[in-house]
């Protein structure tokens, strides 16, 4: 069910409010029954039902028996048409052994059989569906999700807008200065910091901007020191803003990064580097900013002092020119596609490094089935990774090499799939967003050098949307701090055995700079689960991101926009 215009407008003044998590609660449930009108049934997998033959709920503790997993449920009373019917689907295999107050049941042993397929072999299922094309007012260069979950997108020409997918209807939000062409990121409260602009070609502007996702407006903020043309900006993990890289308002190569914080800008001034555009930079688990690339060799940048750059790993590849990078677990970065300037010649290799292990180094994954140049990679709700456009032909960005067919990326299997095709060529200038309902924004291209101006989008439901019902989330908080157990109530709990959290997408230029994937643990209670907010700001910088439930057919609820701090 899409959430109203008013829901949505409410959800965005609750994430503007600072303060502590949200707590939600759940009634007592009496236990009165016990177990003897209780009955434990192995099904197959990891499944088993609880049948109850009480007049009232039932709150049962389980636990799977040889390993940690453990949890309660809130078994339904029995009614004129049966008995109360739990599902649950343990994420350990292990005999399940329930028990009531101080009253234990046998064991219900796991008989380890297979489960049927659940989803026909159907095209939807297994390739995942594109909708027609559809106008959108301006060229989508840049592309972010809000935290009321509409979508801000600006180009070349004409003013942002502002689209509302419940609606269907896009809104002006001009702004004081040209953002064409600056860097992104969202900042702990929500609100999106825009840092440089455009002020001609090669040429930057030092201005920044603030979007209020309640208000829609702009807002000047202090100026940096240096202007800044493609430059990548990134919250880190105190909440603190680096933007480097660009050009300034000479045509130069701007060497120093620069640190936003309290309202000011400082220079890192044992930070200069020679870097190319927009810098694929993520927030490492020791704190650091990590640059994956586009250049060789990979380092970190210690934001602490003046600054300083410390090497990590060389790429086995070698320079991604407009190959995209993404986190997709906690401290594990992928770069995919691009292309090595001397040649010019797209590719379709794609490499991995565990920031987590004492020496990191980047590997070889499986190829894609194609080179791409130009594309863009998203993160889903699951954890996988979906490759969409760009182009096959050398050069800058030839359209005749456009590539349709989107591909996934397995990280559990490491093995790509081929999908569905899209109608329209996106290259260069083109750019693709995770949105709440698990679908993916398509749009952009041209606003740059001999291309046309594609002034539309495609959204793609990916294959998980075709694989049954959908898990509902009843509630969830609007914030969590770090480190807290935080309450998701559901009826679906029995089913659910993944959590996860996907920060807000703030894409351009084949990069997503705001673009990281965590999987949450938690435990199932009476009425829902209760999930763990990540540790710290290392793991999960702070700001919004779209909290997801996946039920064991892996498919994922539509998702909640939680603010972690």
């Amino acid at each position: 069910m899409t959430p109203s215009r008013s829901a949505i407008r409410l959800a965005a003044t609750l994430l503007s409010l600072a303060g502590a998590a949200c707590q939600d609660t759940v009634k007592p449930v009496s236990t009165e029954g016990g177990l003897s009108q209780v009955t434990v049934t192995y099904v197959c997998g990891n499944k088993f039902e609880l049948r109850s033959h009480s007049p009232s709920e039932q709150l049962l503790h389980y636990i799977v028996l040889g390993t940690p997993e453990t949890g309660d449920v809130l078994v339904p009373a029995s009614s004129e048409s049966g008995p109360g019917f739990f599902q649950l689907t343990t994420l350990a295999p292990g005999d399940l052994q329930v028990s009531s107050g101080a009253e234990l049941a046998p064991p219900a042993e796991n008989g380890g059989v297979a489960c049927p397929p659940s989803v026909p072999s159907e095209s939807r299922a297994d390739l995942g569906e594109w909708t027609a094309p559809f106008p959108w007012p301006v060229v989508a260069v840049h592309l972010h999700l809000l935290p009321d979950g509409r979508v801000l997108s600006w180009g070349r020409i004409g003013q942002p807008q502002v689209y509302d997918p419940a609606e269907g209807t896009f809104r002006e939000a001009p702004t004081p200065t040209m953002v064409f062409c600056s860097g992104h990121t969202f900042l702990s409260d929500g609100r999106l910091l825009v840092s440089g602009g455009h002020l001609d070609d090669l040429r930057g502007l030092a201005d920044v901007n603030i979007f209020d996702p309640v208000a829609s407006t702009w807002s000047p903020v202090s100026a940096m020191r240096y202007a800044r043309w493609y430059p990548t900006t990134t919250t880190l993990a105190d909440g603190s803003v680096i933007s480097l890289a660009g050009t300034d308002e000479r045509g130069d190569t701007v060497e120093v990064p620069e640190i936003w914080s309290a309202g000011s800008w400082r220079s890192l001034e044992g930070g200069r580097r020679v870097l190319p555009y927009y810098p694929r930079t993520f927030v490492a688990p020791n704190g650091l900013l990590f640059y994956a690339g586009e250049l060789q060799q990979s380092t970190y940048l210690d934001p602490a002092g003046q600054g300083r750059w410390i090497p990590v790993a060389t790429s086995r590849y070698g320079r991604r020119d407009y190959g995209s990078a993404l986190m997709y677990a906690a401290g594990k970065v992928m770069i995919v596609g691009g292309s090595d300037p001397p040649d010019g010649l797209p590719t379709n290799s794609a490499e991995l490094i565990d920031l987590n292990q004492p020496q990191p180094a980047w590997q070889y994954t499986e190829p894609m089935r194609y080179s791409r140049r130009q594309l863009n990679a998203t993160l889903l709700p699951d954890g996988q990774v979906l490759v969409t456009g760009g182009t096959s032909a050398p050069g800058f960005s030839d359209p005749s090499g456009a590539v349709h067919a989107a591909e996934l990326w397995n990280p559990s299997t490491e093995h790509w799939t081929l999908l569905a095709s899209n109608q329209i060529g996106r290259v260069y200038h083109s750019s693709s967003l995770l949105l709440p309902d698990g679908r993916i924004l398509h749009a952009g291209s041209g606003d740059g050098p001999g291309l046309p101006r594609e002034l539309s989008a495609e959204i793609f439901s990916p294959p998980y949307l075709f694989h049954g019902r959908r898990p509902l989330v009843q509630s969830a908080p609007r914030v969590a701090g770090y480190g807290q157990q935080f309450l998701i109530t559901t009826p679906d709990a029995g089913n659910v055995v993944r959590t996860t959290l996907v920060r807000l997408g703030s894409v351009t230029h084949a990069f997503d700079q705001s673009q990281r994937f965590l999987e949450l643990s938690f435990r199932r209670v009476a009425g829902g689960l209760s999930v763990a907010a990540p540790a710290n700001g290392a793991k999960a910088p702070p700001g919004p991101y779209l909290l997801t439930v996946l039920n064991d057919a892996g498919v994922p609820s539509i998702s909640s926009i939680i603010l972690i701090h």
